[in-house]
């Protein structure tokens, strides 16, 4: 118990050294509190602008929710339309920003949610079972009749399938007949494949002796490409990134 001094109030620890030293206690203890609740308050992080998939989608779904989900194959060609895959028919080899040379294939579909979509495109050599694919995340747009698409001239809308260079059949890859297998699924995992047989060709004139070169059977990277006409052209041929591999 204190003592109290002769005027009955109550005595005060010293100031000077002792508190000094009480505060350089206090000090660090206040530091650990400090660190072992985390610091400072958290701060929310913004919005990542630069997210890869498709934008914000709004759409309905499109068709009929009782019905399983169904698709028609379309192509982005050489004269920037798009055109029906047809079973047996052409399709254009087409000179992407990437380099090398793809097939741009999207679908139309109907009984389907066009939000989010996983489109993949893959062509097979079916005697080597060898396929080369590309897949992608896709919004596609209403075209008021009930089915939703790829964006014409939106190549990113579409599966980019990488042909050429040609390092994966020995096959052309133009003027000759490859399996396409194109597969759709929904947000809800309703999913739709169809299978046509297909033949690429070099469609764009600017560019056909290049693609005849890097596109041709037993190509090899780095081979000097040259229009076959006599007229010259060309160099080392790039390629286009992508999925390949055999089944």
């Amino acid at each position: 118990m204190s003592s109290l001094p002769s005027d009955g109030r109550a005595s005060r620890a010293p100031r000077g050294a002792g508190a000094r030293r009480a505060f350089a206690l206090v000090m660090p203890l206040a530091l650990v509190a400090l660190l072992a609740g985390g610091g400072c308050p958290e701060e929310e992080s913004p919005p990542n602008d630069d997210d890869d998939g498709p934008p914000a989608c709004t759409l309905a779904f499109l068709g009929d929710e009782s019905k399983d989900p169904s698709i028609e194959l379309i192509y982005f060609g050489a004269d920037q339309m798009d055109h029906p895959i047809v079973d047996g028919g052409d399709i254009d080899l087409i000179f992407p920003p990437q380099g090398g040379r793809v097939l741009f294939v999207g679908v139309r579909a109907t009984d389907v949610d066009p939000c989010g979509v996983k489109l993949t495109g893959a062509l097979r050599d079916t005697s080597t079972g060898q396929v080369r694919l590309d897949t992608r995340t896709v919004n596609l747009r209403a075209d008021g009749s009930g089915y939703g698409a790829s964006t014409p001239g939106d190549i990113a809308s579409y599966a980019n399938v990488p042909i050429c260079p040609n390092q994966w059949t020995a096959l052309d890859a133009y003027g000759s007949s490859f399996e396409l297998e194109v597969s759709l699924s929904d947000a809800r995992d309703r999913t739709v494949t169809k299978k046509l047989q297909v033949t690429p060709r070099c469609a764009e004139p600017a560019n056909e002796a290049e693609c005849l070169c890097i596109c041709q059977g037993g190509y090899v990277l780095g081979q000097q490409c040259t229009d076959p006409t006599g007229s010259g052209g060309g160099g080392a041929a790039g390629g286009a990134g992508g999925a390949g591999g055999g089944t």
